[in-house]
């Protein structure tokens, strides 16, 4: 599709409301009760529900993705908002593109839809890829710090994709620290996967980082994890990203 076809795509679907919200659970590794969620982002096109893989892509090339993040973002101030006056809090992380980070009018944005919905940064978590941060370095760093003065918790998502640098968790400040599901390929078989993994959480640790692991899907998994130190699960064992009104019923 050219990228004017994309773009008339795009604001059809934002204008018919075809982008809706899933929520992913996490949970904390010791008590395995509910710490916070992931926001993710689905499109339904008729009685189709389309993953992310079939159109994220595309707004990516196409320039659009940070529209998306946004419109995510305020999708999910607005959900905070209607779970504030319940009395029910919770962190939600939600993702940032790399134009977020090269854009430095983009924390006063963040704080005036905070403000907007009367929403605390503290309940934010904002997450970049590694293949975000790579791109500039100097960049990603201001930007994480001009965010973290306004109170969000940042994250780097996708840790161990193909880009992982120890020279990125020196420079840049995060205060999580997502791995992504492919250290679980063969881990309890290999010691040498063991060692790599644990290494990384060790040293997340000492930089006073949490961590978090993705994809988590059985009970084996788990318990070498909790050994290991890992600090909070997310996964199909305890549950495959859900819609908002499925998550409520669960968690409120």
């Amino acid at each position: 599709m050219e990228n004017l076809d994309l773009k008339k795509d795009f604001e059809k679907a934002l204008k018919e409301n075809e982008f809706i919200v899933f929520l992913q659970p996490q949970f904390d590794s010791r008590t395995e009760k509910l710490v916070g969620a992931e926001a993710l982002v689905r499109r339904i096109i008729g009685d189709k529900l389309l993953s992310p893989d079939s159109f994220i892509p595309l707004y990516e090339k196409a320039g659009l993705i940070e529209r998306l993040d946004t419109y995510v973002l305020e999708e999910v101030c607005k959900l905070q908002q209607s779970w504030n006056k319940k009395g029910f809090f919770l962190r939600i992380s939600v993702n940032e593109s790399a134009n977020h980070l090269s854009n430095e009018k983009h924390g006063q944005d963040l704080i005036e839809l905070l403000n907007k919905y009367d929403v605390s940064p503290e309940f934010i978590e904002l997450e970049v890829t590694e293949s975000a941060v790579i791109k500039d370095i100097e960049i990603a760093k201001k930007a994480h710090k001009r965010i973290h003065e306004l109170g969000f918790i940042t994250a780097m998502d996708d840790f161990g994709v193909g880009y992982s640098s120890f020279n990125m968790l020196k420079n840049i400040p995060i205060d999580i620290l997502k791995i992504d599901k492919s250290f679980l390929d063969g881990l309890l078989e290999h010691r040498r996967f063991q060692i790599i993994l644990e290494s990384i959480v060790d040293m997340a640790h000492k930089l006073r980082i949490l961590t978090i692991m993705e994809g988590v899907e059985n009970r084996q998994e788990i318990e070498y994890l909790k050994e290991i130190g890992i600090d909070i699960f997310q996964g199909y064992y305890f549950s495959k990203p859900i819609s908002i009104n499925e998550f409520e019923n669960r968690y409120i």
